[in-house]
């Protein structure tokens, strides 16, 4: 289908293995001395649409391909998925939201205020503070990797309650 060769095909297989370890996509079994190796639909999907795809940056692509699975898993469980609730936050605190240094937030926060024709922190009690959709924002477009990163992981656990045939009430991506 994507005419490979087999060391462009074995260097796929560990790049998806590397990228995605939650992700069951590929299957290898040995059988007289010989490995047959069994790719899921999902993956093939992954392939052309993320990996092959050079119109877009990977990590734009890949929280689309991450959207679109989450979403058909909650039709399927019939889970209407709740949009991650953002908070006002602290400037002084964003580092610790995020896991980051104070440096590397700096940098988020005026890149942040670039993307806004309005004022997106605010002074309340002497403290600055980040809106809500400015936080969301940091989230979901600058720390794009850590976004992923909780896809993945919820896409992992509809996935498992599909499996087992469990439903899971609310969700929160």
């Amino acid at each position: 289908m994507f005419s490979l060769t087999t060391k462009q095909f074995g260097r796929i297989m560990r790049n998806i293995e590397r990228r995605h370890p939650l992700e069951s996509w590929i299957k290898r079994i040995k059988e007289n001395n010989k490995e047959k190796v069994y790719i899921k639909q999902e993956c093939v999907e992954w392939l052309k649409e993320v990996y092959f795809n050079k119109e877009e940056h990977y990590l734009t692509l890949e929280i689309e391909f991450y959207k679109k699975r989450i979403f058909a898993l909650g039709q399927e469980l019939g889970i209407i998925p709740q949009p991650k609730k953002y908070q006002n936050t602290l400037l002084r605190f964003l580092d610790l939201e995020f896991n980051k240094s104070r440096n590397v937030i700096q940098v988020a926060v005026h890149r942040m205020q670039k993307e806004f024709p309005y004022p997106i922190k605010f002074e309340s009690a002497g403290m600055i503070f980040v809106k809500a959709e400015g936080v969301k924002w940091l989230h979901e477009n600058y720390f794009r990797r850590d976004y992923l990163k909780e896809l993945e992981e919820y896409k992992w656990m509809l996935q498992n309650q599909k499996n087992k045939g469990n439903i899971v009430i609310c969700s929160n991506i």
